[in-house]
């Protein structure tokens, strides 16, 4: 059953940025991190541990590699940055947000916020919900099950651009995990979900 349209924040970074759907921890999975809008390298050396707010970086191996990637959307056959998420909601103490690019340029960001608390988690989460806005293309998607403590997703098409993302609260951690440029299939839909599942087994673990 569809839950509630509770949505994600939009917003576009950079004059020719593609429209980039948040999850609830704003991430701009991206991005901002969250569709991984932002400009990357071929080097990714060069982005490593990049910070501009003065926010702990979490550890990366908190958050699924290349490979767990690659066994839901294999065209993925690069990380092109990793960075804090600087628009994780609330006040967390460390986040990192990874970007993952494919040839033709589909994109999957995975990011990691983590706060003082769990009730600091879920108010952020909540926060994030709040704030939200109601955007034309915007189309509520079933929640993951079994997904953290709380979770719900969405996609977003504006033109050619689909956007789809995932939001997990799970204790003092928020999750986000989203796609760009695959349309909101089904098949598509169920490996951000599997994905998502094993992001937030990760960063819990």
């Amino acid at each position: 059953m569809v839950q509630p349209t509770e949505l994600y924040r939009v917003r576009r970074i950079g004059r020719n940025a593609l429209l980039t759907i948040l999850s609830i921890i704003l991430a701009g999975v991206l991005f901002a991190g969250g569709c991984g809008q932002q400009d990357t390298q071929a080097d990714t050396e060069s982005q490593q541990d990049a910070t501009t707010s003065g926010t702990n970086l979490l550890p990366q191996d908190l958050l699924v590699g290349l490979d767990v990637v690659q066994n839901y959307f294999p065209e993925i056959s690069q990380q092109t940055a990793t960075s804090e998420n600087s628009t994780a909601s609330g006040a967390p103490d460390a986040t990192r947000m990874v970007i993952y690019e494919g040839g033709d340029g589909r994109r999957v960001t995975v990011s990691v916020d983590r706060y003082p608390s769990a009730d600091a988690a879920s108010t952020a989460f909540e926060q994030a919900i709040d704030i939200s806005e109601v955007v034309q293309g915007f189309v509520a998607l079933p929640a993951p099950t079994d997904v953290g403590d709380k979770a719900f997703a969405g996609s977003v098409t504006q033109g050619a651009d689909t956007h789809i993302g995932y939001g997990a609260l799970a204790g003092e951690y928020v999750i986000g995990v989203t796609s760009a440029g695959y349309p909101a299939s089904t098949e598509n839909v169920e490996k951000l979900t599997g994905l998502t599942r094993e992001a937030v087994e990760k960063a819990t673990d």
